[in-house]
């Protein structure tokens, strides 16, 4: 039996925040992996990341630093 609440979140809603805590413990665990890197290993995969075509805010979020000093990292690898 369903019941038709307006206050109910729809499935669409919570498959999205369910999406959303996969992708914050996916981008914490990637934040660890990168910073456990040495320096010299973190520049080149910035690089790489870049490389391979992915955006600077995803490369951002992904490591958990600010946008400016992917960019600055990036340029200064060039």
């Amino acid at each position: 039996m369903r019941h038709s609440n307006s206050d109910s979140p729809s499935i669409a809603e919570l498959l999205t925040k369910v999406g959303e805590v996969f992708e914050t413990n996916q981008n914490k665990f990637n934040r660890g992996m990168f910073s456990s890197l040495p320096d010299h290993q973190q520049l080149c995969s910035l690089q790489n990341f870049y490389d391979s075509g992915m955006a600077v805010s995803q490369i951002a979020k992904m490591t958990g630093m600010p946008e400016s000093t992917v960019y600055s990292k990036i340029t200064t690898r060039r």
